[in-house]
This record gives C-alpha cells, sequence and structure tokens, in this order.
C-alpha cells in the first residue's frame, strides 16, 4: 500500500508562538509550577521541560491546558516528530480535530514509520467524519505495525458503521488471533456473526467469551442463543439443542417456559430472516405446541410455506411485532441494517413537489416517526397513522406530527374526512399483499393531482409473494396495473430497502400522481 504524501514543511495553517509568546508561558510557569520550575533551574531544555508539564496536563485532563504547552514545545522543535503527535493529540482531546489531523499528518511527514500516530490520525479523521481517510490511515497503522490488535479493532469498527460486515469480521477475526485471551474482542466478533446470520462462526466467538469471562451473563446468553441455533441448523432436534444450551444459559436453575418461548421466538425470526426455513419451521412447530394461540407465530408460519391464501399480514400480528420492538426499532433499523428509505423517497419527492410547508400530508404506517422530520418541511399539516401504540409513543418524541392516529391505514383511510395533497407509506407495503383495497383507499381520500410515494420490495415475476420473513415482495408489472386506474405514474427507481445478512434486500421507490377522475376498479 503506498503511502500517503503530506506537506514537507511545517503546516502553514498551525498558528505557532513567537519567542515572545514562548519567554512569557516559560515566565509563567515557572512561578505557578514548581515542578517546571525545579527543571528549569535543574538545567533541562526548555523544551523537554516544556513537554513534561504538557504530559502531566494531559494525564489530568487538562486537554487545552497540554494543548498550549505542546503550542510551544512544537514552536522550539519543529523537527521532532513526537512534539507534533502530542500536539496533535492533545487538539483531538482538546475537539479541534482538524488541527490535529494536520498536525498528525506533518509528524508522519518527519517520521512515516510511526504505527501509532498512524493509528491517532485515523481515529481523528474518523470524527471528522472522514471515513475513507481513516481507513487510509488504520491500513498505513498495520502496515507499519501488523500485530496490533487494537489497529485491527479500529478498523473493524469502522468498517461497522459503514455496514461493511464482511470486513469488521475479517478484522475482528485478526484482532482475536492476535489477543486471544480477550473476552470483549471475542463477544464483538460474535455479535458481528450474529447480526449477519453467520451463526455457527458466532457460536463459537460467543462460546470462546465465556470460556475466557465465564461469570459474564450477556456472553453466556448469547452463546446459549448461537449455540441452539447452531445445533438445530446442524440437523438436531429442537428438544435436544435445548437441552445442550440450557447450561450456557443458567447453569445453577432450570430454564423457564418463558426463557423457552422467548429462545424460540428469537431464534425463529433470526432464522426465517435469513431463509433457513426448514430449521425455522421445526423451531415454529416447537413454538405453537408451547404457545398454541400465539398469532405472532401462526402468520409467519404460514409466510414459510408461501401459502398462496395470504394476502397481508394480520392486524394482531403487527401490533405485537412493533409493539414489542418499539424501543430498539431505530437503533436495529438504521443503526445495523442501514435502513434509509425515509431520505430516498423525500429525495424523490424534491423532484415533483416543493418543501413549501403548503401541503396536508399523511404518513401512513409511520412506526416511530422516521420520516416525519423529512416530510414537515412539505406540510400545513402532516397526520401519522400506525396499528402499533408503542411506536405511535416513539413517534410523538419527535414532536413533528400535528396528530398521531392508532388504526388500521385502509380503515382510516375510508373513514377520514380529510383530503390529502401527499401520501407516503415507507416501508409499509411490505406487510400488504394485496394492494386493491389500499389503492383504493388512498385515491379516495387524496385530492386530483395529489402525489402517491411509496417503497416495495422487488419480486422478480408477477402478482405479489409472501416470503419467509413475513414481508411480501411485488411484481413491477403488478404494482402499475393496480395503481393506473387511480394514478399517473411519475417515476420509479430502483433502490435497496435494508440490509439482510450481508447482502441489501432490492426494491423500489414510487411517485404516483392522482388521475383528475375517479376510475374505478373492476375486480
Amino acid at each position: 500500500m503506498a503511502t500517503e504524501e503530506f506537506a514537507d514543511s511545517p503546516p502553514s495553517d498551525v498558528d505557532l508562538p513567537d519567542a515572545g509568546e514562548i519567554i512569557d508561558q516559560v515566565r509563567a510557569l515557572a512561578s505557578s509550577n514548581s515542578r517546571f520550575s525545579e527543571m528549569i533551574d535543574k538545567g533541562a531544555p526548555t523544551a523537554q521541560a516544556l513537554e513534561q508539564i504538557g504530559l502531566q496536563l494531559f494525564q489530568d485532563g487538562q486537554f487545552a491546558e497540554a494543548a498550549d504547552v505542546f503550542r510551544s514545545v512544537v514552536a522550539l522543535t519543529p523537527e521532532k516528530p513526537a512534539a507534533w503527535t502530542n500536539y496533535g493529540t492533545a487538539l483531538d482531546s482538546a475537539g479541534a480535530f482538524a488541527s490535529a489531523a494536520v498536525c498528525l499528518e506533518y509528524s508522519l511527514t518527519l517520521s512515516p514509520q510511526q504505527p501509532y500516530t498512524w493509528l491517532l490520525l485515523g481515529l481523528v479523521r474518523k470524527k471528522k467524519g472522514d471515513f475513507r481517510g481513516s481507513e487510509t490511515a488504520y491500513r498505513s497503522s498495520l502496515e507499519k505495525g501488523p500485530d496490533s490488535s487494537i489497529a485491527w479493532q479500529c478498523l473493524g469498527l469502522l468498517s461497522n458503521e459503514r455496514k461493511d460486515y464482511g470486513k469488521a469480521i475479517e478484522c475482528f477475526t485478526a484482532a482475536l488471533k492476535l489477543e486471544p485471551t480477550s473476552s470483549s474482542i471475542a463477544a464483538n466478533l460474535g455479535k458481528l456473526c450474529y447480526e449477519v446470520g453467520r451463526i455457527p462462526e458466532a457460536c463459537e466467538a460467543y462460546r470462546q467469551a465465556v470460556r475466557i469471562e465465564g461469570t459474564n451473563q450477556l456472553y453466556r446468553h448469547m452463546a446459549g442463543k448461537a449455540t441452539f441455533m447452531r445445533d438445530v441448523l446442524s440437523g438436531q432436534s429442537v428438544e435436544s439443542a435445548l437441552t445442550a444450551c440450557q447450561e450456557l444459559f443458567a447453569p445453577s436453575k432450570s430454564e423457564t417456559k418463558r426463557e423457552q418461548l422467548e429462545l424460540l421466538h428469537t431464534s425463529f425470526g433470526q432464522l426465517s430472516g435469513f431463509g433457513h426455513v426448514e430449521a425455522a419451521r421445526r423451531i415454529g412447530k416447537k413454538y405453537l405446541e408451547l404457545q398454541p394461540n400465539s398469532t405472532e407465530m401462526q402468520y409467519p408460519m404460514k409466510a414459510l410455506d408461501s401459502e398462496p391464501t395470504v394476502d397481508c399480514s394480520p392486524p394482531a400480528y403487527i401490533v405485537e411485532h412493533f409493539d414489542e420492538f418499539a424501543d430498539g426499532f431505530d437503533a436495529k433499523l438504521v443503526g445495523v441494517l442501514g435502513y434509509d428509505l425515509p431520505e430516498r423517497i423525500c429525495s424523490v419527492l424534491r423532484k415533483f413537489v416543493p418543501p413549501q410547508g403548503s401541503y396536508d400530508v399523511l404518513d401512513v404506517g409511520c412506526g416511530t416517526g422516521l420520516c416525519g422530520p423529512l416530510l414537515r418541511p412539505f406540510a400545513r399539516e402532516l397526520i401519522g397513522v400506525d396499528l402499533s401504540p408503542k411506536m405511535l409513543e416513539q413517534a410523538a418524541k419527535r414532536g413533528v406530527y400535528d396528530q398521531l392516529i392508532c388504526e388500521e391505514l385502509t380503515a382510516f383511510l375510508t373513514r377520514s374526512a380529510v383530503r390529502f395533497d401527499l401520501v407516503v407509506a415507507a416501508d409499509v407495503i411490505i406487510y400488504i399483499g394485496d394492494l386493491i383495497p389500499l389503492f383504493h383507499a388512498v385515491a379516495m381520500t387524496m385530492r386530483p393531482g395529489g402525489l402517491f410515494a411509496f417503497s416495495t420490495e422487488l419480486l422478480i415475476g408477477e402478482g405479489y409473494r409472501v416470503q419467509p420473513s413475513g414481508r411480501f415482495a411485488h411484481g413491477l408489472q403488478y404494482v402499475r396495473s393496480i395503481a393506473a386506474p387511480y394514478f399517473i405514474e411519475h417515476c420509479s427507481v430502483e433502490t435497496t430497502i435494508r440490509l439482510q445478512g450481508e447482502r441489501r434486500v432490492p426494491g423500489n421507490v414510487f411517485a404516483f400522481g392522482r388521475r383528475p377522475t375517479d376510475t374505478k376498479v373492476t375486480t
């Protein structure tokens, strides 16, 4: 890997003190700091004495004061890489990231063979939002010092933030090889593997974390979950897999029915979402043996087999499912799964309607309100509708909606006396197969010329189909044929919806304009 090229002279945008300022600083320190005064009296060079005081201030958490002292050290010894590194480190801790990066870069100009300074530069660049530059610096650090577990971890964390989970796993694997007694590295590796569906690897990593730190209940819990799924995937019966993982969950007591149900429910969702249909089906059957009236399990079991009679997700399932995940929904969807549909839909909207606050806007299936802040600039009035009370509680915290209504979407649209200029459905149609009732209801509540914007997951083929995940995918021609009697297509944009494992789910964003006449659909 080629080394970055930096300026070959001291950076001009770093304001260094002149001789008079340094003299004043030395006098002030000599009168107020006995340690500094003693070093000077014993004949220590001024730069060396200042460096020691700067290090002490930094250790004491006085970062701005330390940076001021290191600034003088740099002015006195501009040829020393360590002086520039110390100054940059103090500036970073004081929050001056841009200046810190400049100083660290110049230190590396003077001496490129500094793995730790490259690492610090990567951290600073990341704080500035320069992910590409941060990765370059981390890789330079590893090139100079390949045995740095910390550098591998930093690169792994960066890759994780960039949603490059495959690369993040590689980095944490390398870090764990260098530091095999670190339970935190093993657990981080387990978490990454678990989230992308690499269950056997997650199992091994979490079990290693438990071997290192056996009293950590979180590690034991995750090791138990991963062990259970690994065993079911390998063909073991659900009953034997439950028995095998029990000692990891609670070695001193028997597992309760509630804990078993939680394990089965979580494992079913994880495995079905990643397409392990047979293993998920066996887990679902066991769950229904223990909880035969569970709406939340009956529907996804039908979805596993893509039953043709399934044309929408049952309202009871939607409420139960989303109420359960409301508190951590945004962190999971946006932070882990890279969900950015609100931004993509609103980017399309701006091509057709100006955000001038003059529209009556409806956010159907608003959930926690991720679309709300982006729709507010368009809205004279902004209404959100959702089935999940707990999701609406989260949406209310954003403070951007004029009304939030807990009701089934089509029922609300059918009874609404309000007429809307803009209706948005982000990641909602994935829970509806047959679109005729919804599109009809939207059309009846929309003013002529109004805009209907929504997203779908892509089905290669005709019609719609429920998937093992419980979500529906729709064919492009099906969407267009159902919309045609009511709407004129303005655009459709290929996009991706979210991460599923290590790939992004393909989909489309549509924008349709309401026709000026109410044409009925013949069925």
